[in-house]
Order: C-alpha cells, then structure tokens, then sequence
C-alpha cells in the first residue's frame, strides 16, 4: 500500500506544464552552452559545466512523470467534477512498484485461466475469478493497469470477457442484460474494463489495443464502454466502428440487440461525448436514432436509453453551443430525412416515443432556426431573415417532416404548441406596429411576423404526417393557424383588464370557430372544397382582428390594410393549411 496523498490536480497540472517549460529552456540552451564550454576548454570558469543543466532537465522530467502518475491515480479513484484538493491513500508507493505487481497479478491470472482451458469446470472457472479479485483496489493506477494489459495481451484479454460472458451470461449472445451488466460491473469483467480505462484514458496503451477496436466482437466492445467510464475518444471509435458493421456481423443477429442498449446507455454518461458523436459523424448518428433501428432492436428500453443520451446531448447550455448546434442538425436531418421511416406509417406510428417527447422538451432554443429558414423559402428577399450558417444549410421540407414525426406522440405534439406559443410570445411583435410611418418600424413588424408564420407554416406541414383523430387535428390546425394572430392584438394597445379579458375571450371564441370550420370539412358536411375552407380560416382571422378593434373603441382597419394583412397571412400559412387540409380530408 502506498502513501496518503492529497494532491490539487489543477495546480499540479499547471506546475507539470511549468517544468515543461523549463525542460524547454533548458533544451534549447544546452547546445549552445556545450559548444562554449568545448571551446573555452580548460579557461571556462563555470563550475559543474553540463552536468547541473542535465541533471535539472531529469529533475524536472521524472517530477512531471511521477506527479502525473498521481494524479491520474487520484482522478480515477476520486470521480468527481469539484475542484480542489483531492486526497486518498494510493495503491503503490511508485510506477515501478505499480508494474510488478500487475506483472504478478497477470500471471496468476493467466496459470488459472490455462488451468481453465484444461479441465472447463465451474471450479476451474472459479480460480480465474479468485486470481482477478487481486486486481480490486490497483486498477484505478494507470501504471499498474497499463502493466496487466501488456502481461495479459488482447488475446487473452478478451478471452477472459468472453469465458465470463459462457459461465456467467450464457444467455446473452447479443450484449450484456441490464442484470448481467450488473454481475459483471462487480467482477472479473468491470475490473478488466477499469484497467483499460485506466491505462487508456493516460495515453499508455500501445497500438494493438488501439487496433483492438477493429476486431473484437461488438459484446465486448459495449461491456468495455458499459462497465467503465471510458474516454470520449475510445467511446467515439468504439460507436463509429460497431455502427459501421454490417448488421448481420454479430453471431447471432436475430437475438435481442442489447448492444445497441449498452452502447446509447454509455453515451447517456458522458453527454458532451455524444454532443460531439452526433455533430462529427452524423452518418453513424442517423443508424442509431434510424425508425428501423429502433423497432428492429428487439429491446423496447433502447428507445429510452436513447432518449435519456440525446437529453444529456441536446438540453440547453450542455457542452458548448457550436457543437451542440450542429448535434441538432445531425438529429433533424436524420430522422426528417427525405426516406425517412419515421413518418409514412410503414413502420406504425410513434404515438408513445420517449425520444419524441425529449426533443420537443429541448427544441425550444433552436426554433427561431428553423422559422427562418421556412421564412426564407416564403420570402426571399426579405432584408435580415436568412438563418446563419449552419443553419442555412437546412432544407424546411427536412424541418416539417422532423416536426410531423415528433407529433404523431400526442404529448410531444403539445409540447411542440407550447414552445412555439413562448417562442412568438418572446419575440413581441407589439413593439412594432404594422402601419407604422416608420419604415424602419414596418419592416421590424414584418420580420417577426414573417418568422411567426414560418414556425405557424413548419407545424402545419408537420402536421400531415401526425396521425390524431379528426377532434384532436381540428384543435391543433385552429391553434396553429392562430399563432400569427394570437399576439396581433398587441399591435392595439387596450389598457382595460376587462377588454383584456374580453380579447382573450375572443380568441377562444374565434378558435372554436376554426375548429368547427376544419371539423365540417373532415367530416364532408359542407361541399366546400380545401382551397376554399383554407380561404374561410385566412377570412376569419383577419375579420376577428376587425371587430376585436371596433370592440375597443380603436380605429378599425381600412380596406387595403385588411387586404395586405390578408395577403401577408395567406402567403405565410396558406400552403402548408391547404396540403393539410388536403391530406386529411381528400
């Protein structure tokens, strides 16, 4: 047992780089003060010559190995995001003590597996597991860990997983079960996966280890990354790799995928490792949130498990902005493909998608994103709305068809209503009035209405692809078609709390309105053709407007401004309400 510690791994990190800097100096002035001291010879006055210089690069060179040993011990037997002091007794006074005993440990272990392999008893099985247990309390040491791997060998290292996974999990042939993962995490296998974390995560893994990750079965490569916090960097090619082989490699590729489960739960871990999977190889990103993928698994809990990483990943303020960005475009322009299995029914429906209601939870930040890019189709050469880039880049037929996948589940869909009511309710189009004499004022309004139309516009053609019954479709279609005007009333400013009242009274009023009107047309009780109730719901909005402003003692509208205020809404909303219209009525 080695000594007490207590080590601030921040400032020890900054000392590491000090003496790196000092290595540095000194190696940049050691060849020109060698070739002084030969030239001077025998009349050089200094004393010691080189030697102090080389014997300080030493000093310097072994402090910074033996305090990053430390810490990286430290790091790995106190798991925590504090900073500050971090204390605890380690495993091994020094590396070299930490290497021969895992040189010993490796060999117990390798004399009981041998045994193993002659007699496949459950006795013999159990000397295996009695020579690992010494591993208990030394794998947290990098040192120590990087020693083991490199007596045992990859060979042999996975074939202690696997001879666990015959005696202990014969069951599962696809991935280890929740209960089985449990088992092995206090085993032989969760210390052999702390190892390599260990040694892994320090830099002192040599190539075949690396290479490791080509050729190993895909049940060992998710218990590594399930059993122990391993490095974003190993998890990423671990997920890269698996997601890359075909999907009839595995032994047995009709069993249950527990594979898939184990690998979404140890991106759950470790969020800004999925932040950045998703933004860096949306190619393997769109296999696993793939509709086919998911039903395909064989195992209902990967949906979650899928749900709860893409939180970590995609929730406001995790990870940084750029990344998390561009993990959201990965997301969208997957599962709103254009071949999109999400959407289309063959598959069934998502009515009760955990990974649906998670996105709309988190999709509130991105929504002025994707308004300006429907925006921009509607108007394209409206001054100040293109999306920037990346965002530009998103095609809003991509947009709508993420949208309609998310709200074939009802609460998603509700979820979708409510961002979208903050999202045109932050941007207050009242601080601008339409008809100002300004034109700097006029064009402001327009902007935040063109964006509040679009987002109106990307939910009624996500729409069509929802599959609600016709009550809960007319409720939707009449609250998004009264999202450019459920704010519009701002314009006309009442100071009245009973008109206030009154006003949003008549809005719920002017909703039932709708409602009935969409309700009629699905249920064929009016000849009116789609054309010609879309037209009906543009008319009533604009005529609830009108009287709204009569009813206050404001001035009502004249003619014309009903007119452009009709012609901007119906070019806002009108398409995206006709092909709705249409594909739910015929």
């Amino acid at each position: 047992m080695g000594e007490f510690v207590g080590i601030d791994p921040l400032g020890a990190d900054k000392l590491i780089r000090q003496m790196e800097t000092g290595k540095d100096v000194l190696g940049r002035t050691r060849p020109g003060l060698e070739s002084a001291i030969a030239e001077a010879g025998a009349d050089w006055a200094g004393r010691a010559g080189v030697t102090a210089m080389h014997r300080t690069w030493w000093f310097f060179h072994e402090s910074q190995q033996d305090l990053k040993w430390r810490v990286d011990t430290l790091k790995r037997m106190v798991p925590t995001q504090q900073k500050g002091m971090l204390t605890a007794t380690m495993p091994f006074s020094n590396q070299t003590e930490a290497a021969q005993a895992a040189k010993k440990d490796a060999a117990a272990i390798t004399k009981a597996l041998k045994h193993h392999d002659e007699h496949l008893s459950g006795q013999s099985w159990a000397e295996v597991e009695k020579a690992a247990a010494a591993l208990k309390g030394r794998v947290d040491d990098p040192a120590y860990a990087a020693a083991l791997l490199a007596a045992l060998g990859p060979t042999a290292f996975q074939k202690l997983f696997r001879d666990w996974m015959n005696n202990r999990a014969a069951a599962d042939r696809r991935g280890l079960i929740p209960q089985a993962a449990q088992r092995a995490g206090d085993g032989l296998p969760g210390l052999l996966a702390k190892a390599f974390a260990s040694a892994e995560s320090s830099g002192r893994l040599r190539t075949e280890w690396q290479k490791m990750v080509e050729t190993a079965p895909s049940d060992i490569l998710t218990a590594l990354v399930t059993l122990a916090p391993q490095s974003s960097a190993f998890l990423t090619k671990v997920a890269t790799n698996l997601l890359n082989r075909p999907p009839n490699s595995d032994a047995f590729p009709t069993d249950p995928n527990w594979n898939l489960y184990n690998l979404a739960r140890a991106f759950a871990a470790n969020p800004e490792a999925f932040q950045r999977f998703l933004a860096e190889h949306p190619k393997e990103a769109a296999t696993m949130l793939d509709a086919y993928t998911i039903r395909s698994t064989g195992v209902p809990a990967y949906e979650q498990a899928l749900a709860e990483a893409l939180h970590g990943a995609l929730k406001p303020d995790s990870g940084t902005a750029e990344v998390r960005e561009r993990a959201w475009l990965s997301v969208i322009n997957s599962i709103g493909a254009d071949n999109t299995l999400w959407v289309g029914g063959s598959l069934g429906t998502f009515a009760n998608s955990p990974v649906s209601r998670m996105l709309a939870q988190n999709i509130k930040p991105i929504l002025d994103h994707l308004a300006r890019g429907q925006a921009t189709r509607n108007s394209p050469k409206m001054p100040h709305l293109a999306a920037r880039p990346p965002w530009d880049k998103l095609d809003p037929a991509v947009s709508a068809r993420f949208m309609g996948a998310l709200m074939q589940d009802s609460a998603a869909a509700d979820t979708l209503m409510k961002a979208a009511k903050e999202y045109t309710k932050e941007l207050d189009m009242g601080r601008f009035h339409p008809f100002d004499p300004d034109n700097y004022k006029q064009e402001a309004h327009v902007n935040l209405a063109e964006r509040t139309g679009a987002l109106a516009n990307l939910l009624l053609a996500g729409s069509t692809y929802a599959e609600w019954s016709d009550d809960e479709y007319a409720e939707r279609i009449a609250g998004y078609m009264l999202m450019p005007v459920d704010y519009l009333d701002q314009y006309f400013p009442v100071a009245s709390k009973i008109v206030s009242t009154g006003k949003a009274k008549g809005l719920d009023e002017v909703k039932d309105l709708l409602k009935d009107m969409i309700t009629d047309y699905l249920d064929k009780k009016t000849p009116d053709t789609a054309e010609t109730v879309a037209g009906k719901l543009i008319d009533e909005q604009i005529a609830w407007l009108d009287r709204s402003l009569r009813e206050h003692g404001l001035p009502a509208m004249t003619t014309s401004q009903q007119a452009l205020m009709r012609d901007a809404m119906e070019g806002r909303v009108q398409g995206a309400l006709l092909d709705a219209l249409k594909r739910r009525g015929g």
